[in-house]
């Protein structure tokens, strides 16, 4: 008798155990479901410029994100959100195992673009330039697919880029090696360019993006030019907007050093071009003294437009060049 009561004892207090913890294991999911975890994407100091207010909220990490801008794409490739689409780049090569699965878009010419090609994707989030609101944007509010615009065109200045960064650091990267190393590199750009601007102050540039016969000058707002903005040169060129050269000025502005960039893959190439050209008309292009002196810089396509944060690879190999001109001259 003692036997029997002492199993049902037993009987009574494991099966009171596992009620609790098959109970409470419920109610702590039924917790977990009910808070939901969202992720909020924010919207820029330069997109609130321009209305955009209003953060988009996730319900679920996207697993099939289309970019349709080339500037987050690889952010997000680095903190490891798939994309199932990305726009073709001419100013670079898309890592490998991204295109791999990723479908390349043409969008380009925006007229002929297919947006329905983009919906069959069934993606989860489309990130979209702020341009295309009352087109694409339309379009895809209308199929319940969540969009985020960001800063687009030929020109995204650093500042833009790395506020979008941010944000989508924000977003999907805490606790993210990914996202952490991408904010280590800013960190480390950003105290090597503080550097240099003390020791390029004063120094005078010109930057000419070229095809030639065409010569067009880029100021401080430019691609290039805002990167040696940054790095403290002072542009010749004070107006922010890119314009045919103006011969018979440009002989005023004395730059100590000539940047020129085109759309060469490489800068043994677009150097050929530029010394080719200018061999034509001698007598004027030796009457500035950055050519007189060989005082130029020639750099390939790349430095054209960026693609998001390949613009800290670009500055600093832009820094490594010019140093590595300024030990030449030392030497």
């Amino acid at each position: 008798m003692k036997n029997k009561l002492l199993l049902l004892a037993v009987v009574v207090i494991v099966g009171a155990l596992l009620y609790y913890c098959f109970n409470t294991g419920n109610k702590s999911e039924d917790v977990s479901a009910a808070a939901g975890e969202t992720y909020k994407l924010e919207y820029t100091p330069t997109l609130q410029a321009y209305g955009f207010t209003e953060p988009v909220v996730l319900k679920a990490k996207p697993q099939r994100v289309v970019s349709l801008v080339h500037t987050p794409v690889l952010a997000l490739y680095e903190m490891g959100i798939k994309q199932v689409a990305v726009p073709q780049a001419a100013m670079l090569e898309w890592p490998a195992d991204l295109v791999k699965d990723a479908k390349l878009l043409n969008v380009s010419m925006n007229s002929n673009f297919d947006i329905e090609s983009v919906i069959a994707l069934e993606p989860d989030l489309v990130i979209v330039g702020y341009q295309s609101k009352d087109t694409y944007g339309k379009i895809l509010d209308r199929e319940k697919i969540p969009v985020y615009y960001v800063d687009a065109g030929h020109v995204v200045s650093y500042e833009s880029i790395k506020e979008l960064t941010d944000v989508l650091i924000k977003a999907f990267g805490q606790h993210n090696a990914g996202a952490e190393a991408i904010t280590d590199r800013f960190n480390k750009l950003e105290a090597r360019m503080a550097e240099k601007r003390q020791e390029n102050k004063g120094q005078k540039v010109m930057v000419l993006q070229s095809a030639p016969p065409r010569h067009y000058i880029q100021g401080k707002d430019g691609t290039l030019g805002s990167m040696l903005d940054m790095l403290g040169y002072e542009n010749v060129y004070q107006n922010n907007k890119m314009v045919l050269i103006d011969l018979e000025q440009a002989l005023s502005y004395e730059p100590d050093l000539l940047f020129c960039v085109g759309g060469s893959k490489t800068a043994a190439e677009h150097q050929q071009v530029m010394e080719e050209d200018f061999a034509k008309n001698p007598e004027y292009w030796n009457n500035i003294k950055a050519i007189r002196e060989h005082e130029v810089i020639y750099l390939p396509i790349k430095y054209v437009a960026t693609a998001g944060i390949n613009v800290i690879d670009n500055i600093n190999e832009l820094i490594d060049i010019i140093d590595a001109k300024k030990l030449k001259q030392n030497g």
